[in-house]
């Protein structure tokens, strides 16, 4: 039994390599279990890769006992972080190579950005960042802070960066220059 726990807040980068690893099982033929687990053999012999997305449910009661039973890989994977107490329950045997924690988190500039959205932080994060990447967790914490507190000029910015998405998916703007001028225009109000 091989244990692999895939969780963070970066949720494009923890999908993509849970993705890797249901084509790489479906390349070598297993069997893809999701959301349940199982502690029966494939009755043809075969691998199983079984693939837990809450496993707040999934490992209550009496399927956290039987995990070490399970033949194949277990395969958590969660869009939030998963506790230390709850990682240290599924692998008492610290030395144990059959369990594997990957942990996605979103860099620690995209954050200081998303607090302090200037047009210097913004060139800076271009380094690291794709610009639609940037756009889209603007647009996400924008309509954080809209909800908790709905004032129209965040409104208005959550609309701007609408139309500077439509503009630039459409060869309309370029994406960045629209971004730069968005910020300046924040700045100067």
């Amino acid at each position: 039994m091989q244990i692999i726990i895939l969780h963070g807040n970066d949720t494009v980068k923890s999908y993509e390599r849970l993705t890797k690893f249901i084509n790489e099982a479906k390349k070598r033929g297993w069997d893809i279990v999701n959301d349940k687990i199982e502690d029966t053999p494939s009755l043809f012999g075969t691998e199983k890769l079984i693939i837990v997305r809450d496993y707040k449910q999934s490992l209550a009661g009496s399927a956290g006992k039987i995990i070490k039973k399970i033949p194949g890989t277990l395969v958590i994977y969660s869009q939030n972080k998963i506790p230390a107490a709850t990682l240290k329950s599924l692998n008492p045997d610290k030395n144990s190579t059959n369990f594997v924690v990957e942990k996605f988190e979103l860099p620690v500039l995209l954050w200081k950005f998303l607090d302090n959205m200037t047009v210097s932080g913004l060139h800076e994060l271009i380094k690291t960042q794709p610009e639609e990447y940037i756009l889209a967790m603007m647009a996400w914490k924008l309509k954080q802070s809209y909800r908790t507190n709905p004032t129209p000029g965040v409104g208005l910015m959550i609309s701007e960066l609408a139309e500077i998405d439509v503009k630039s998916k459409t060869s309309k703007a370029d994406l960045l220059l629209s971004l730069d001028l968005l910020l300046s225009k924040k700045i100067s109000l």
